[in-house]
């Protein structure tokens, strides 16, 4: 009786993607200290971001989002009834311009007449075990009938030191060290 020997099943990574090197192992005696996660300012000021960890309470995540969107529905319509009293202010126009005003306002990207397109966005992020309850709050508000949910991946470098033992806690002797660790950032908006 012959014995065949199954081929083995080699896996390799594609030629294109490199991993990124195994961050050395930390010497005999040492502690590590983490640094916060550095946070980036929001781009627009209609974008509101806001960090939940593992421990954040789900129901005040979802009161602070329902919070932020309705006050940029408010100051999205705001500003539509500012064009709105702008239009009634020139009572001596005709209708034809008038007509022409109400277009003009139309095309530059409005689709519906009460401006909710320019009422912004939430985001919420949430970085490594945090991931799971921005994910919870992404579904819960996808089930809502007046959200838009996006959800988008990234990475984020943290920071560590590597403090020897009898060196001062902070001093700038200590070793650092870039982690990288997987975030979420669900983008909900009003439709």
């Amino acid at each position: 009786m012959a014995t065949e020997q199954a081929p083995e099943a080699t896996s390799q990574a594609p030629e294109g993607t490199a991993k990124p090197p195994k961050l050395p192992p930390i010497p005999k005696g040492a502690t590590v200290r983490r640094r916060p996660i550095p946070t980036r300012t929001p781009s627009t000021r209609a974008a509101r971001r806001i960090y939940i960890t593992a421990k954040t309470p789900f129901r005040s995540v979802t009161a602070r989002v329902r919070k932020q969107l309705d006050k940029n529905l408010r100051e999205a319509s705001a500003s539509n009834k500012a064009f709105t009293n702008k239009l009634a202010a020139n009572k001596n126009a005709s209708l034809d311009d008038r007509i022409r005003a109400i277009q003009q306002q139309s095309s530059k990207g409005s689709r519906s007449g009460i401006g909710l397109e320019d009422s912004g966005e939430v985001v919420v992020l949430g970085t490594g075990r945090a991931i799971q309850k921005v994910t919870e709050v992404a579904l819960f508000f996808q089930k809502q009938a007046d959200c838009i949910v996006q959800l988008r991946t990234g990475s984020v470098g943290a920071v560590d030191d590597v403090i020897q033992e009898g060196e001062e806690e902070w001093g700038g002797e200590g070793e650092e060290r870039v982690r990288m660790m997987s975030s979420l950032e669900a983008s909900i908006k009003l439709r």
